[in-house]
C-alpha cells in the first residue's frame, strides 16, 4: 500500500545522489514509493540509479531525453500511486522521519498541503539556519489554514515557491488540474503557489526536514541566465491563474509584494551583463506594464525600501542605474 509517491528528477546530480537516495530509502515511513526519473543525465548517475533500484524494490526508474525538472516530475507524477507526493531534489537531502512527520501532519489536520522548514547548506557543507520572523508576522501563530485567512493573504511570504518543502494531497493535485511548466528553470512557482492558492486547509511545520544545498555549481538555478525570460513568465501564468479562479484580489498584496522582491533579486542574481541589461528593460518595459507596480504606492509595500529600490530600476536609464549602483547610492 502506496502512502506517499516521491518523485525525484535527476539530471548530472552524481556528485550529491547517493546521499539523497540514502536519506530517502531510509525514512522511517516504509509505504512510500520512489519515482526517479533520469532527465537525460550523462554522467554516472544513470548507474547510480540502476544499482539502488536493485537494492530497494521501491524504486521505480523512469527515463527521457533531456527535458527539464518540470518534465521530469510531471513523468512522474502521471504514473504516482500514493495518496500523498513529494517532490524533492536530487542534491538535496532529508531527514529520517521527514515523509512519517509530514504524512501525519496531513492525516491529523486533512491538509491538502503540508509545509515542513529546512536548513540551508553549501558546497564546503556549512550550515545555516533559516530565520522565520518574518513568516511568522503572517502566519499569526497559525499551524493550520487557508490562504485567505493569513494576514494580508501572505501565501507568498510565508514558503517560496519551490516544491521539495512540501506534500501535496494528490487527489487535490488531481482536482485543480495543474501540472509543472515545462520551463528550464522557475518551472516550481507555478505549479505550488498556485495550489497553496487554492487550498481549503494548509499545515505548517515547525520542524526543519530537509537540508537545501545552495550554490551548487552547475545547478539550474544556477544558469538561469540562458533562459533569463522564465522568471518574468512565471509570474505571468500565476497572475494570469489568480485572476482566472478569482483570487486575484484576495492575494493581491501578497502577490505584488512578493513579485517585486523577485524582480530585484533575479536581477541582481543574473551573472553576465548580457543577462543583467536584458532583465532590466523587460522589467521596464514588459513587467511594469503588466502589472503597474509603482501605482500602488509606497504605503502598499511590507518593505518599503524594495519599493523604492523598484522605482529607480523602472525609472532610470540602466547605466545611470549601474552609476549610483557601484557608488553605494541606491
Amino acid at each position: 500500500m502506496v502512502k506517499v509517491s516521491v518523485v525525484l528528477p535527476v539530471y548530472n546530480e552524481e556528485r550529491y545522489l547517493k546521499q539523497c537516495l540514502d536519506s530517502i530509502c531510509s525514512q522511517t515511513m516504509k509505504e512510500i514509493e520512489i519515482i526517479c526519473v533520469d532527465d537525460g543525465s550523462t554522467d554516472a548517475s544513470p548507474k547510480i540509479l540502476q544499482d539502488y533500484a536493485k537494492e530497494d524494490f521501491r524504486i521505480r526508474l523512469i527515463t527521457q531525453e533531456n527535458q527539464y525538472a518540470g518534465a521530469a516530475r510531471n513523468k512522474g507524477m502521471k504514473q504516482a500511486l500514493g495518496k500523498y507526493l513529494l517532490f524533492l531534489d536530487a542534491d538535496d537531502f532529508y531527514a529520517p522521519d521527514m515523509i512519517e512527520k509530514m504524512a501525519g501532519k496531513a492525516e491529523e489536520t486533512d491538509a491538502d498541503i503540508v509545509i515542513c522548514r529546512h536548513v540551508q547548506q553549501d558546497e564546503e557543507g556549512h550550515t545555516e539556519q533559516m530565520s522565520w520572523e518574518f513568516e511568522d508576522l503572517f502566519l499569526g501563530g497559525r499551524d493550520v489554514f487557508a490562504g485567505k485567512d493569513l494576514n494580508c493573504g501572505g501565501i507568498f511570504q510565508i514558503a517560496k515557491g519551490w516544491a521539495w518543502d512540501k506534500l501535496f494531497r494528490a487527489d487535490f493535485v488531481k482536482e485543480c488540474g495543474y501540472w509543472f511548466p515545462e520551463f528550464r528553470s522557475s518551472e516550481d512557482g507555478f505549479f505550488v503557489y498556485t495550489l497553496m492558492a487554492r487550498a481549503k486547509r494548509m499545515a505548517y511545520m515547525e520542524d526543519a526536514l530537509a537540508v537545501h544545498r545552495i550554490r551548487v555549481s552547475g545547478s539550474l538555478s544556477n544558469t538561469k541566465e540562458k533562459n533569463w525570460r522564465n522568471g518574468f513568465k512565471m509570474w505571468s501564468l500565476i497572475g494570469e491563474e489568480l485572476k482566472k479562479q478569482g483570487l486575484y484580489k484576495t492575494y493581491e498584496q501578497s502577490f505584488i509584494n512578493e513579485l517585486v522582491y523577485f524582480l530585484l533579486w533575479y536581477l541582481e542574481s543574473m551573472q553576465t551583463f548580457e543577462a543583467f541589461k536584458n532583465c532590466y528593460q523587460y522589467i521596464q518595459m514588459i513587467m511594469e506594464q503588466e502589472f503597474g507596480i509603482l501605482d500602488y504606492g509606497e504605503g502598499f509595500f511590507f518593505q518599503k525600501e524594495l519599493y523604492g529600490w523598484y522605482r529607480q530600476v523602472v525609472r532610470l536609464p540602466l547605466e545611470e542605474y549601474l552609476f549610483y549602483r557601484e557608488k553605494g547610492l541606491l
